[in-house]
């Protein structure tokens, strides 16, 4: 762990810099320092690098220089680069990413990896309930609504029970009604989870409803805190 990475910030980055070559830039010089149990949100035009940020802190990408630490762990930086399935981070797609051929309760236990499956059933029906769907348990993934279908996958996020949930363009797929509605049931969860979150959206005003403090990402510039 690097000395001047505190635990008290649930999510650290310093000069993280990532390219593809020298000639391609996608991050440049971005640090970040998000409080322990706090929503922040990334803000940014297309194609600046607010995705590939999420990828670089889930471990899905490498950087080319800077740390990453999360509650004080180092996931990367100095040489050091833990694997996206040893890092205590959660990740919500904008797709959603579920199993089209498990249930709702098998999506949720697949990011399970201990005790017997009896107590991973459990363990899925306990969170399922926590995101109202236990009575939705045994559907299939195309049988849900979008709303229904993001639940499922914050859900199978929790099942790890991260320090950190990364949620990428979360409401962009929904039409309005849905999204207002299911915007304030997704923040409700994390809130009392008390899991640190960062989500990146396209629209300010979104980002300045859900998020405790809200950073805007210039394209291969330093990330600015508002």
């Amino acid at each position: 762990m690097s000395n001047s990475a505190s635990s008290e910030h649930g999510l650290q980055i310093t000069d993280l810099r990532f390219g593809y070559g020298l000639d391609a830039p996608v991050i440049e010089a971005c640090t970040l320092h998000v409080p322990k149990a706090t929503v922040h949100g990334v803000l940014g035009c297309s194609g600046c690098g607010k995705t590939t940020l999420l990828r670089l802190i889930a471990g899905l990408e490498r950087p080319d220089s800077g740390s990453i630490h999360v509650e004080g762990i180092q996931l990367a930086g100095e040489g050091h680069h833990l694997a996206p399935e040893q890092r205590p981070v959660g990740m919500v797609f904008q797709d959603y990413a579920l199993f089209p051929n498990r249930s709702v309760r098998k999506n949720v236990m697949f990011g399970m990896s201990e005790g017997s499956k009896r107590d991973r059933m459990e363990q899925a029906d306990s969170l399922l309930q926590r995101v109202g769907l236990l009575d939705l348990a045994d559907r299939m993934p195309h049988t849900l609504s979008g709303g229904q279908q993001q639940r499922t996958a914050i859900a199978r996020s929790l099942a790890r029970r991260p320090r950190l949930m990364l949620l990428d363009e979360p409401f962009s797929s929904l039409d309005a009604e849905t999204r207002s509605e299911t915007r304030e049931e997704t923040m409700a969860i994390l809130r009392a989870s008390q899991v640190t979150t960062l989500v990146v959206t396209h629209d300010p005003a979104e980002a300045e409803l859900i998020a405790d403090e809200v950073t805007w990402l210039s394209c291969a510039q330093d990330a600015g805190r508002s």
